[in-house]
């Protein structure tokens, strides 16, 4: 394909991804399509619009820490604009939602791109333009909107710096571009904290055997690097302001404890699972003893001192996260489907990923570095409260060996094919 049709299809991909997703957004029922997300209304909405009023990143006059800044800072960026143009603010907070959706499947295009054939790399594309959970995050102004597609960016410089750099300080700009992307999607979301780690052993293991392990180590320490330098303004102002040090944001430890006792302590928007009672026992105990788990520290000791009195309920309560990391939704509606479909997309993901593993290559180093990365996402939803909209930025890496599925099915008929050819053909 010539670059002229290539960059004609890149731009339909764009414009059609953002044509779904507004037609996603329009056939939602009213009760769906109201913006649920109170994060948004209580922190990301307000700390924008002090920012973009010259106050700062401040919530009633102190310092917000509870998120990192990177989507206040964007919502600023997105209500200034608005007034400028005249557009006004929810015209424009729509626009930009659209503008991230159509990036974000471009970029799945480009790193589909680097090892497959441009017919090829659609499939991973489309499959992300109509994935009806990454669909369904876009239709809120929920920080995954900016997330995913700076995400993406980061992932596609690092790939093309793994796949296709061929050395010299080209090759080091590149890499330390991609930690700084990285950094960004920390800025963004916290669930990132590691991500530049899980990038550097991505490099160590999946870049040509050719490369030298200690330029392999040099690359990785570029990635860090990188992150390290995007959010080292936002550590310093936080230290600067509380004399602490915060790892992104204040609310690590709220958030660990909460995913210790998210099944037993009701609230009105959560529906009833039902659960082993002694894991409810267990994480009610946890629940009552929220006073000692205000820091990290302090949730660890707690989960470990309940852990030892009953190891048999919470080796259960571990295995239930990581199972509902994959389908688990904070009000328990709808769970069995999303879990039905999850079920759909992740065998051919894998089907799609075992095939390009065994075809080695490009393919089998970018398979086994995302799905190392997926593996870090997991982990950091498992840590947490175990909710799938954390793992949906992960499953669009997971849908790049897509094409996979396709070339399997493709040397089967060939391989099927071939017996009854044989004779054919000796009969000449």
């Amino acid at each position: 394909m010539s670059k002229k049709r290539e960059s004609l299809l890149v731009i339909g991909l764009f414009l059609a991804a953002m044509l779904v997703a507004f037609a996603f957004w329009s056939v939602l029922p009213g009760e769906y399509g109201e913006n649920q997300s109170t994060d948004y209304e209580n922190a990301y909405e307000p700390v924008a619009r002090s920012i973009a009023a010259g106050r700062g990143i401040t919530l009633d006059g102190e310092l917000s820490t509870r998120y990192p800044p990177g989507f206040s800072i964007a919502l600023a960026g997105v209500f200034r604009l608005g007034r400028v143009t005249g557009a006004g603010d929810d015209v424009s907070l729509v626009a930009f939602r659209l503008f991230c959706v159509g990036l974000a499947v471009v970029l799945i295009y480009g790193m589909a791109r680097l090892v497959w054939p441009a017919r090829l790399a659609l499939l991973p594309a489309l499959a992300w333009m109509t994935y009806p959970f990454s669909l369904w995050l876009t239709k809120q102004p929920n920080s995954e909107v900016l997330f995913i597609p700076v995400l993406y960016a980061g992932l596609f410089v690092f790939w093309w710096a793994v796949l296709r750099g061929a050395g010299g300080w080209r090759v080091w700009l590149l890499y330390l571009a991609a930690g700084v992307l990285a950094g960004a999607a920390m800025l963004i979301r916290p669930v990132a904290l590691g991500l530049s780690l899980a990038m550097a052993l991505a490099v160590l293991l999946c870049a040509a055997r050719a490369v030298p392990i200690r330029s392999r180590a040099g690359y990785g320490a570029l990635v860090i690097l990188g992150s390290v330098l995007a959010v080292l303004p936002w550590e310093a102002t936080a230290y600067a302001r509380t004399g602490e040090i915060i790892p992104l944001s204040s609310g690590g430890a709220v958030t660990i404890h909460d995913g210790l006792t998210f099944l037993a302590v009701p609230k009105e928007y959560r529906r009833e699972v039902a659960i082993p009672e002694d894991v409810a026992e267990l994480m009610w105990k946890i629940h009552e003893r929220r006073n000692e788990t205000g820091t990290t520290s302090g949730v660890l000791a707690v989960m470990t001192e309940e852990a030892r009195r009953a190891p048999a309920a919470f080796l259960k309560l571990m295995l239930i996260k990581l199972a509902r990391s994959w389908y688990g939704i904070d009000s328990r509606m709808l769970e069995l489907p999303v879990l039905l479909l999850q079920v759909v997309y992740l065998t051919l993901s894998l089907w799609g990923g075992l095939y390009a593993i065994r075809q080695g290559g490009a393919a089998r180093r970018m398979t086994a570095g995302n799905w190392l990365i997926v593996l870090y996402f997991w982990a950091m939803t498992f840590l947490v409260i175990p909710l799938f909209r954390y793992m949906v930025p992960a499953m669009g890496l997971l849908m790049l060996a897509l094409p996979g599925v396709y070339l399997s099915l493709v040397a089967r008929r060939r391989g099927r094919a071939a017996p009854q050819e044989r004779p054919i053909s000796s009969n000449h």
